[in-house]
């Protein structure tokens, strides 16, 4: 059995009881000589803790007796973060107690600005421990360092699930109760940027019996953005072009497809945000007013991609049209400035085959007017804004 104490976010009790699958007691305790500061490093996604030797002391929780297996998924968590083991006499119950502390490779990430703990729980405190499921259902699957490397991913997708929790409309479909889907069996087939995960599940039918069991595997990916850029005053939009590897391994003659702007949300990032960073990073393009249009499911048979789409009011004068991408990603992008109407066209030659790219285009069609008559009108003369 062996004692830790922790002081940074597994002192968040949530994300310790996903990291250990249960929850422990907690003790308040204390280490003289060291302070808590933010990382700063190539850990991508999310702020954490460092424990560094100097200072007038850290303040942390003391969790006693766990077990081998406890330390075996504490390790696993830790060691992607590139950690180390000390065991060190911290102030606890009264009096000093040994107790084993994670402390980081040294010179492996640059020391920040102090650490709070409530200031990380109001941003992440709901995001890690979704993510920290993922992460450790990886645990004899996946290396620390693999782990580490998709993370950003995780918590992504730990985000995303985040967001499907709301209430969705049901006017017309069933109205889901708990026990209407079993999971008898759950299999991560494949981590990396993206994750299959194979389900054997027995759901509830429309006649109220449970089905049989079936076999689904899941393709999972994040929620991610459609933006198209609308000039209302030139009745223009912005198109971009890229290779897409999908298009090429179906076989398409031509794999370089029109598209709207399009991109992942991010952890700690809004669909919003996303729209604007995607926007900047594809097209140099700074948008206006953000519109929000359609949600869906592109392919819900097998994936769970969820596209929040959006029409943003833009200047698009001639010099819109570039090219774009972050080189980092390696994106090559070009971005055309087309009347509604060549783009119209387009859809019905077909050179336009994107699914967001259709829905935007028919989804602003109807409302074009409105948002020409409202962009023409003077400064100062008020009138009701286009149905969204």
């Amino acid at each position: 059995m062996a004692d830790y104490f922790f002081y940074g976010t597994l002192c968040h009790p949530p994300l310790l009881a996903v990291v250990l699958g249960r929850a422990v007691p907690m003790e308040p305790a204390f280490l003289p000589g060291h302070r808590v500061v933010t990382a700063e490093g190539p850990e991508g996604g999310r702020p954490f803790p460092l424990l560094v030797a100097g200072g007038a002391g850290a303040v942390g929780v003391l969790v006693c007796g766990l077990s081998a297996a406890d330390t075996a998924r504490l390790d696993y968590y830790e060691a992607g973060f590139a950690f180390v083991i000390r065991e060190i006499a911290v102030q606890a119950n009264g009096g000093q107690q040994l107790a084993r502390v994670y402390f980081a490779d040294t010179g492996r990430w640059r020391e920040g600005a102090p650490w709070v703990l409530a200031d990380w729980a109001r941003d992440w405190g709901e995001i890690v421990p979704e993510a920290a499921a993922d992460f450790i259902a990886g645990m004899g699957r996946i290396s620390p360092e693999a782990a580490l490397a998709r993370y950003p991913s995780v918590l992504a997708r730990a985000a995303s699930r985040l967001r499907a929790r709301g209430a969705g409309a049901a006017a017309v479909r069933r109205h889901p109760a708990p026990g209407d889907v079993v999971v008898e069996e759950w299999k991560l087939a494949h981590a990396g940027f993206f994750s299959l995960e194979e389900y054997r599940l027995r759901h509830r039918r429309f006649d109220g019996t449970m089905s049989a069991p079936i076999n689904r595997t899941a393709f999972v990916s994040t929620d991610v953005v459609a933006v198209l850029p609308y000039d209302p005053l030139r009745d223009r939009v912005l198109l971009v072009e890229q290779f897409r590897i999908a298009a090429f391994a179906r076989g398409d003659a031509n794999p370089w497809l029109l598209e709207p702007i399009a991109g992942r949300v991010d952890a700690g990032e809004s669909p919003e945000a996303a729209a604007r960073r995607e926007a900047a990073e594809e097209a140099g393009l700074a948008l206006g007013a953000l519109i929000a249009g359609p949600r869906y499911y592109p392919s819900p048979g097998a994936k769970t991609e969820h596209v929040y789409a959006f029409l943003a009011l833009a200047d698009l004068p001639d010099a819109a049209a570039g090219t774009g991408g972050l080189d980092d990603e390696g994106e090559d992008i070009r971005a055309h400035v087309l009347s509604f109407a060549e783009a119209e066209a387009l859809m019905q030659s077909g050179e336009i085959a994107s699914g967001p790219l259709w829905v935007l285009l028919l989804w602003l069609a109807p409302r074009r007017a409105g948002y020409r008559a409202a962009a023409a009108r003077p400064k100062g003369v008020e009138a009701a804004a286009p149905s969204a």
